[in-house]
């Protein structure tokens, strides 16, 4: 189903596989696979499942919407999932840099309309949302936060925003 005035652009690194629309929905474009006896299969084009981030136990994690992606590896390899908003931002509102933010200008996590996000610094965004009303407490938990991100990021916990793990897939 096309929605009035939806547009539709790839999404960066999974060019001819993958699209992001202007209204936040994702959509794989028609291929072919490897079949069990090695033929070429077409596989259709479709509207990607999209997930709702579950919460963590001590409540920090948003409810933000999620879709997995393939690269074209076999099966057996894991997927990478990632944040829509973050993709219809980097397809329709402008360039991602390191360590910027994406908001949601009306707070709705599940509205991913490109008019809704916004590509923010972390200042920016901390003044938005301040999570804590002590500065120095606050600068203090953003040092830690930062610290421990780096470090998952450098061992391969993370790709991007996102924990991965194989049984995900």
């Amino acid at each position: 189903m096309e929605l009035l005035n939806e547009k539709w652009l790839p999404i960066l690194g999974y060019e001819g596989r993958y699209e992001v629309s202007s209204h936040g929905r994702i959509r794989s474009l028609p291929r072919y696979r490897r079949g069990k006896s090695g033929a070429l299969v077409p596989v259709a084009g479709r509207i990607m499942v999209l997930s709702v981030k579950k919460p963590k136990n001590n409540g920090r994690t948003l409810p933000y919407v999620e879709v997995k992606l393939r690269d074209g590896s076999p099966r057996n390899v894991v997927c990478k999932s990632y944040l829509v908003h973050r993709l219809v931002a980097q397809a329709f509102v402008g360039e991602l840099f390191e360590g910027c933010h994406v908001n949601h200008i009306d707070g709705n996590h599940t509205n991913n309309y490109f008019t809704n996000l916004q590509i923010l610094s972390a200042k920016e965004h901390g003044l938005l949302h301040p999570c804590i009303s002590n500065p120095e407490r606050n600068a203090n938990m953003q040092k830690a936060a930062q610290a421990k991100l780096r470090a998952m990021r450098k061992a391969g916990e993370i790709i991007g925003r996102i924990k991965v793990k194989a049984e995900q897939c």
